[in-house]
């Protein structure tokens, strides 16, 4: 027989076996990455200080915009009272100042006296005319007599109105004349209300 002249596979050479992959070294990262990732998460500094400052002055702005500002003044200028039946009639003067450029109305007159032991007695103004007939029946009231000041009471722009309330407190006139104070409350319609206090005299 003839031999087989057919050569015999031989088996591939065996690969070379691959180059393990580098592990990176914890000593040599580039530190670009880093730099580069907090200058984009980190806003810049100068930009928010501006916008900080932008902001309080708006707010500052706002602030003193929106504080109220005094429509009128109210002081006492002279009280008078009587004795009757055991309480005690006062007549209050006082000046009103309208200080804006519009009309201004009375709603309402209340008087506050504080007597020596800190006790505190309320009353609302008689109607005005009640008040004058009061005024000319006790000759002592006559020392704070002016026009009335009474509800719904107009007072133009930049005027000044000086009038007069009558008041009846259920004390005698010994201790309103003890008093350690006299408290009077003008109410106005659409605005604060107006409070005037006056100082007991020294006895």
């Amino acid at each position: 027989m003839p031999e087989n002249t057919t050569p015999t596979p031989q088996p591939d050479p065996p690969k070379a076996a691959s180059a393990p992959a580098e592990r990176p070294d914890a000593g040599h990262i580039p530190m670009t990455e880093e730099m580069d990732s907090a200058k984009w998460t980190l806003p810049p500094v100068v930009p928010m200080l501006i916008a900080l400052v932008f902001v309080a002055i708006l707010v500052s702005v706002v602030v003193l915009s929106n504080r109220s500002k005094p429509v009128a003044s109210l002081a006492i200028t002279k009280v008078a009272s009587v004795d009757q039946e055991g309480n005690t009639m006062v007549a209050v003067q006082a000046k009103l100042d309208n200080q804006v450029d519009k009309l201004l109305y009375v709603k309402g007159i209340i008087a506050e006296v504080e007597m020596a032991d800190g006790k505190k007695v309320t009353d609302s103004a008689a109607p005005s005319g009640e008040a004058a007939r009061y005024i000319e029946a006790f000759p002592p009231l006559q020392e704070a007599k002016a026009d009335p000041i009474r509800e719904e009471l107009k007072l133009p722009a930049k005027t000044s109105y000086n009038g007069v309330a009558v008041f009846a407190f259920p004390i005698d006139k010994k201790a309103f004349d003890a008093r350690k104070g006299l408290t009077l409350r003008v109410q106005m319609y659409d605005n604060p209300t107006l409070v005037a206090v006056e100082a007991a005299p020294k006895q």
